[in-house]
C-alpha cells in the first residue's frame, strides 16, 4: 500500500503540499496594498474540499462494507455503505459539472482533469456493484472482497486526482497556500479515520497479517503527527495554531474522541484480541470522530474565504 506509506512519511517531506509551496512567492495573491479586493468566489475551496471527501470515502465504503459482512454495527454500517455508494457520484459529479449544493460554481475545464475523473469513475464502477450486492446479501464473501480489494486502487487513483486539483487552482486568487494545506491536512484525518476502521476490521476479523498491521501502526503515528499540528501548530511547515475558537474548539473534540479509538486501535495493532462489544464500541466510535473530522475540513473550507 504505497499510499499509507506516504501518509505516515509526508510530515517529514511535505510532500503532500508541494504543488502549493510556491504559493507564498506569488503577489498575485498578496496584494501590496490593504484595501478591499473584489475576487469573483467559483467554489475553489469547496472543489479541493470535495475532493478530500471523495478520498475518504474510498476507505470508508470499504469499512463500512467489512463491519457488515461481519455483522457489527449492522445499522451504522449499512447506512454508510448505502450512503457512500450514492456519494461516490454526487461529488464526482460536482467535480465534473460543478453543484450548487456543494458550492461548486463553474464546471471543470481542463482535459486532463476531466479524463481522471472519468477514469477514477470507471475504477469506481466494480466496487460500486459490490457495495450493492452486499447491502441486498451481506453474506457475499465475494462482494465483501471486492470491496477490501479496491480500497488500495481506488485511494491511490482518488489522492492523484486530488493532488492534480490541487496543483490546478493553486493560482487562483481565491485561496492561499496555507488554506490549501489546511484542507489538505484535514482531509487527511478523515481518510486515516475510515482507513484505520477498514484496518481494524480486516485484522480482528481474517487474522494476522504483519503487513496490514504494520500500516495500521503508520496510520495511527501519522494520525497523530497531523492532529497534533493542527491542534498546537508546526512552524516548521507554516501550519499555525488554530486562528478561530470555533476550529480551537472542533480540535479538541476530536482529540477527546481520538482519546478513545487510539487505545484500542493499539490492541488491534499488536494481535490483541478485543471483544464483540469492543469491536462495535470502536467502528461506532470511529464514525463518531469521522463526523467531526468533517466539521472540521468544512471549517477549513469556510475559514479560506474569510480574507477575501
Amino acid at each position: 500500500m504505497r499510499y499509507s506509506s506516504l501518509l505516515a512519511s509526508v510530515f517529514l517531506t511535505g510532500a503532500m503540499i508541494m504543488p502549493v509551496g510556491g504559493l507564498y512567492a506569488d503577489s498575485s495573491i498578496q496584494p501590496a496594498n490593504s484595501g478591499p479586493s473584489i475576487i469573483q468566489n467559483t467554489g475553489v475551496a469547496n472543489r479541493l474540499t470535495a475532493a478530500q471527501v471523495l478520498l475518504s470515502l474510498t476507505q470508508a465504503v470499504p469499512a463500512a462494507a467489512c463491519h457488515l459482512h461481519n455483522q457489527v454495527n449492522v445499522e451504522d454500517a449499512t447506512e454508510l455503505l448505502a450512503v457512500g455508494d450514492a456519494q461516490v457520484d454526487e461529488v464526482l459529479n460536482a467535480l465534473l459539472d460543478g453543484d450548487v449544493f456543494w458550492g461548486i460554481e463553474t464546471p471543470e475545464t481542463r482535459r486532463k482533469t476531466i479524463a481522471e475523473i472519468d477514469q477514477l469513475r470507471a475504477a469506481w464502477v466494480p466496487a460500486q456493484q459490490a457495495a450493492r450486492l452486499l447491502l441486498e446479501t451481506p453474506a457475499d464473501k465475494d462482494a465483501a472482497l471486492t470491496l477490501t480489494q479496491a480500497s488500495d486502487d481506488l485511494r491511490e487513483r482518488t489522492y492523484q486526482l486530488a493532488t492534480m486539483l490541487d496543483a490546478e487552482y493553486s493560482s487562483s486568487a481565491e485561496i492561499q497556500a496555507r488554506d490549501i494545506m489546511l484542507i489538505h491536512l484535514a482531509g487527511r484525518l478523515v481518510t486515516l479515520n475510515q482507513q484505520m476502521a477498514l484496518q481494524a476490521c480486516l485484522l480482528w476479523s481474517e487474522g494476522m497479517d504483519q503487513t496490514i498491521a504494520d500500516e495500521l501502526k503508520q496510520a495511527i503515528q501519522s494520525y497523530n503527527g497531523t492532529l497534533g499540528a493542527l491542534s498546537s501548530g508546526m512552524p516548521q511547515m507554516s501550519i499555525l495554531p488554530p486562528q478561530t475558537p470555533g476550529i480551537a474548539a472542533k480540535l479538541e473534540e476530536i482529540g477527546s474522541i481520538w482519546a478513545r479509538n487510539q487505545p484500542v486501535l493499539n490492541l488491534v495493532a499488536v494481535d490483541e484480541e478485543i471483544t464483540d462489544q469492543q469491536r462495535f464500541d470502536l467502528y461506532y466510535n470511529l464514525i463518531d470522530e469521522k463526523v467531526v473530522l468533517l466539521d472540521l475540513l468544512y471549517l477549513y473550507q469556510d475559514t479560506s474565504k474569510v480574507a477575501f
